[in-house]
């Protein structure tokens, strides 16, 4: 069982603090490396270079606009990478739904790649990231994502065995067109995110890109489908936009790994979803793979707040703390170096300080209060006897009153039966 504590609850909420997502504005987009408004655009503007039958129809890009096509659009300029970047895509699939050998391919790769065009008519050896959305996969839908550093050839046989994260995307035939955003930061732990109409696909930390020239690209290929891969926006941001900072509460469906688990006894099969974290343990312990979903729930509810409310509470506790230590010091010292009085009835050879000047006058009062409490208590006790020291006539009477009660009652019953005899006799001597 886990045990927590508040000082445990603070530095989980200061942890969350320091490894969240650093907070930017949103910032104007690189107009070098972002295509302009395609609806107002006649023809693709110079700082990109199209390839296969990609063409301009109607405000957006039609990559693959007849059946068994390709194309692709590539940033002419290279983009140097600094601290940080967000990448935009708007793309869309329409004319066709179901399994498909085609794809479409999102790049942030070096120039450094091969141009032999293998992989959905992009670089199968490339220096970069790649975004691959397509339904050929075992799991159907998918966005995957691959890396390479150039040395490895990818193929659309071996492709899937490379991908690094995933997620479940439903994108073929849609009239609506999603937003892909990639998101990288090396300033904050090499935090990379890559988002679908703001839904987390996946998020790590685990990926360092190198600091060198890159090209932003969009691939397609169709096989010999009627699909149509569209691309209608692209934007590039130098920095993280406040988009990208939207915490991970609404994530996107991830592949689920089902194994048939067969009852020995009964011969009954069941199918019990489990993954690689997960360990087979005695009935009624808690796994690893549980600790992890536990922590995770726990993030996503930290996340989900607003983390700045706790921070600054925290904050605030702190600063009060910092200053109360500072006049409890003040004090402590102030009180330390007072010296006795010399005997004389002068005041202390200290100085006291002005704003304490209170506190010890209001001192002086109790104790001088305590000492009249005294002397009434002593004069109290005094008067309760003589100014001889003998009995009070207060007390005389006090006492003789509590003799007299009792005499006066044995008085009043003896009258009382005296009364009843002589009725007695009287009624005896008439008869």
């Amino acid at each position: 069982m886990l045990f927590y504590n508040v000082f445990g609850l603070l530095a989980l909420a200061q942890h969350a603090l320091s490894h969240s997502e650093p907070k930017t504005k949103a910032s104007p987009s690189n107009v070098d490396f972002s295509l302009p408004d395609l609806i107002q655009a006649k023809k693709l503007p110079n700082t990109w270079i199209s390839g296969g039958q990609t063409t301009l129809d109607e405000g957006r890009v039609v990559l693959t606009p007849k059946k068994s096509s390709v194309g692709s659009l590539w940033s002419k300029k290279e983009y140097s990478l600094g601290d940080s970047f967000t990448a935009e895509w708007t793309v869309r699939s329409t004319n066709y739904r179901g399994k498909s050998e085609g794809g479409l391919a999102l790049w942030f790769v070096s120039g450094k790649g091969s141009d032999d065009l293998k992989l959905h008519n992009g670089p199968s050896q490339f220096d970069g990231l790649q975004l691959l959305i397509d339904s050929n996969g075992e799991l159907g839908s998918t966005l995957r994502a691959h890396l390479n550093d150039g040395t490895k050839q990818l193929t659309s046989s071996n492709i899937y065995d490379e991908t690094f994260a995933s997620c479940l995307l439903a994108y073929q035939d849609s009239t609506v067109p999603l937003t892909v955003r990639l998101t990288y930061s090396s300033g904050n732990d090499n935090f990379l995110k890559v988002q679908v109409d703001n839904r987390v696909c996946f998020q790590t930390r685990k990926v360092s890109l190198p600091v060198q020239n890159y090209k932003f690209g969009i691939t397609a290929d169709n096989a010999d489908t009627d699909e149509s891969f569209e691309l209608l926006q692209f934007k590039v941001y130098d920095d993280v936009i406040d988009e990208s900072l939207i915490p991970n509460v609404n994530a996107m469906e991830q592949p689920r790994l089902i194994t048939k688990v067969i009852n020995e006894k009964t011969g009954q099969e069941e199918l019990i979803e489990k993954t690689a974290l997960e360990m087979s343990s005695d009935p009624g312990s808690i796994s690893n793979f549980d600790l992890l979903k536990k922590l995770n729930r726990l993030e996503g509810k930290v996340l989900a707040n607003d983390i700045s409310v706790l921070s600054n509470a925290i904050d605030e506790l702190i600063s009060v703390q910092s200053l109360q230590s500072k006049k409890l010091e003040k004090v402590i010292t102030l009180l330390a170096s007072r010296k006795p009085s010399n005997g004389n009835g002068g005041e202390d050879d200290a100085v006291i300080d002005e704003s304490f000047k209170d506190f010890f006058k209001l001192d002086e009062k109790l104790e001088k209060l305590l000492l009249e409490q005294q002397r009434i208590r002593e004069s109290s006790k005094q008067n309760a006897f003589g100014d001889n020291g003998g009995p009070h006539i207060d007390e005389i009477v006090r006492k003789l009153t509590i003799w007299l009660i009792p005499l006066v009652a044995l008085m009043l019953i003896m009258a009382y039966y005296t009364f009843r005899i002589r009725q007695e006799i009287v009624k005896t001597k008439l008869l």
